[in-house]
């Protein structure tokens, strides 16, 4: 009988296994569980339902959204952006998201970031933020506006809008929701304000908002006060406003000229404790503020002459603080829905299934707020270097 002998494996050959044994290495090392969780999975864990049935589950589903955060948090705009910055992060890098053994897919992503109830996280963490946010000092200011996803629009389907309320000094994202369809912002921002603690805030508000119904639930069930802009989409409360003896109130502030965008502007106002008549709800204080704007090297001024109402009196909400509160609505605008459109070209995004829309604006509300609150001004900049670095990625998104 003859007995084949194998040959010896030739000297420098590697086996086929060795790069399979190297990366199990790896993950291996890597895996070793964390001291303690990190509080933002434990929120999501707790707070956040799980669309996915029972079976089949591969990752939490807090470890799936602190992926795509990480991902936001370095500029990536799609589902295709976020797998890849997981596939090209080391496994000690997702062991501290929860992550072992596998990298998520694209498809993984994708389905659970699309069926997740976008309320429900919006909700969870803009009250992860909002807790996380520390007492600041003095009564908090927040402003409500809402903004159109407009890339989001599928066929015949109307593009989703969202309502957010926004920090004044931090621009953190308190909360957001979407208007319901074949509805508009004003009952959304109800049930987005009733959603937040809010107790003791004062809430600026656009002139859509200046409602009876929107004030009496700021001060009745959220007990929280208001500053609301008085236009003519309110024809009465606007005429009797407006008809107030404003020519014999004398100015009690002026801002300082201001310069921006080549112009150059500056506010005066003249405040009246409500008068009898007005027949608004918890009203206290009428504004009336003139604004003189020109473009810088012109002599011609132009004038607007806006009104506001609030519901504080004097002695809380003296004319130097209701300037600012006025002029910091904008906070709004310029810190979070700009960023949103021109840093993560959102009105480009062609997300358009499930709440995908709603579901990436909240990553990107929630990494501007955490950008913020770690000092970047400049978003666009904070998101490269996190992009070059994904462990400070990991660090801002766990607060480590």
């Amino acid at each position: 009988m003859l007995i084949r002998e194998e040959s010896p494996m030739p000297a420098g050959t590697v086996s086929p296994i060795d790069p399979c044994l190297d990366q199990l290495t790896r993950w291996t090392d890597a895996v070793a569980a964390p001291e303690r969780v990190p509080e933002l999975l434990t929120v999501l864990d707790e707070r956040l339902p799980d669309p996915r049935g029972l079976r089949g589950r591969r990752y939490r589903l807090s470890s799936l959204v602190a992926v795509a955060l990480c991902a936001v948090a370095g500029g990536a705009r799609s589902f295709y952006a976020i797998a890849d910055w997981a596939a090209g992060v080391g496994p000690e890098v997702l062991v501290r998201l929860g992550i072992r053994f596998r990298v998520p897919s694209e498809a993984t992503l994708r389905l659970v970031l699309e069926r997740i109830d976008g309320d429900d996280l919006d909700q969870v963490l803009g009250r992860y933020l909002s807790d996380s946010n520390g007492d600041g000092g003095g009564r908090p200011v927040v402003a409500v506006d809402g903004k159109t996803v407009r890339g989001a629009r599928a066929g015949q389907e109307p593009a989703p809008h969202l309502v957010c309320a926004v920090t004044h000094d931090g621009a953190t994202v308190l909360g957001q929701c979407r208007t319901a369809e074949k509805s508009n912002e004003i009952p959304a921002v109800r049930r987005l304000l009733r959603g937040i603690d809010l107790v003791g805030a004062v809430i600026t508000i656009d002139a859509m908002h200046t409602q009876k119904t929107t004030a009496r639930c700021l001060r009745e069930q959220c007990r929280a006060d208001y500053v609301m802009i008085v236009k003519a989409n309110q024809p009465g409360l606007f005429a009797r406003v407006k008809a107030q003896p404003w020519e014999r109130v004398p100015v009690v502030w002026q801002d300082g000229l201001e310069r921006h965008h080549g112009r150059e502007e500056q506010r005066s106002y003249k405040i009246i404790t409500v008068p009898r008549g007005l027949r608004f709800p918890y009203a206290q204080q009428v504004v009336q503020i003139t604004r003189r704007r020109r473009r810088i090297g012109t002599e011609r001024w132009g004038v607007e002459v806006v009104y506001a109402i609030c519901s504080l009196p004097c002695e809380q909400a003296p004319p130097k603080l209701l300037s600012a509160w006025i002029r910091g609505h904008w906070t709004i605008e310029n810190k979070i829905h700009w960023v949103r459109d021109v840093t993560f070209d959102e009105d480009r995004s062609t997300i358009r299934t499930g709440s995908g829309p709603q579901v990436m604006a909240t990553l990107r509300n929630t990494v501007i707020s955490l950008h913020r609150r770690a000092g970047q001004s400049n978003i666009a900049r904070a998101c490269r270097r996190l992009a070059a670095n994904p462990v400070h990625a990991v660090d801002l998104i766990l607060g480590t």
